[in-house]
């Protein structure tokens, strides 16, 4: 924890927003990204603008939706799903359990890595360099969906990496901003009208 900044901070935080620029391989121009994600509820939205469009994606808890160009689609209970197997093992997500102590939250040391469980169910590993900077974290035990992070900067009171790549080069991002937020009253998780 004192690797990533304030403990307190992680703890009173409700969740966060994050602006990243994201490169995907097979993609002329970079995409940005915002992201809202719930720390107490499976709650995720992201807002993706690129040069050819701007969409709209939300997890609501069992449900999600897609808005782009107008219309808005529910999701298919895979992709909700998908979504909410992610959202457990968010790295983020994982320190602000640390801080609060919470008990749902247990770990293993590994030989490499940190193993994470959630009520006895593993939702991600992290790897740390000898000082405890978060190095790389993944969701299966097999590394086979590895994210590299890069050098530790300070966003306010939390310190996180600035880049994150994917093994192989399929995708990379630069975080440019990250807040932790104390109070989500204000971030609609709930699909436009139609």
């Amino acid at each position: 924890m004192k690797a990533v900044g304030n403990e307190d901070s992680w703890r009173t935080a409700k969740g966060f927003h994050m602006l990243e620029i994201a490169n995907f391989s097979g993609l002329k121009l970079p995409l940005v990204r915002n992201f809202w994600i719930d720390f107490e509820n499976p709650r995720i939205k992201i807002v993706t603008e690129s040069a050819e469009r701007i969409q709209k994606r939300a997890l609501n808890i069992d449900s999600g939706w897609t808005h782009e160009n107008g219309e808005t689609k529910e999701w298919e209970v895979d992709i909700v799903n998908g979504y909410r197997s992610f959202w457990p093992g968010i790295p983020t997500r994982i320190f602000h359990l640390i801080a609060s102590e919470d008990p749902i939250l247990t770990y293993e040391l590994a030989e490499d890595r940190i193993n994470f469980f959630i009520e006895g169910k593993f939702v991600v590993w992290i790897a740390t360099d000898a000082q405890g900077n978060p190095v790389a974290y993944g969701r299966s035990n097999n590394h086979a969906e590895t994210h590299f992070l890069g050098e530790m900067i300070n966003y306010g009171e939390v310190r996180l990496w600035k880049e994150a790549f994917e093994t192989g080069g399929q995708w990379s991002v630069v975080m440019v901003n990250y807040r932790l937020l104390e109070d989500l009253s204000e971030i609609s998780y709930v699909a436009p009208s139609k």
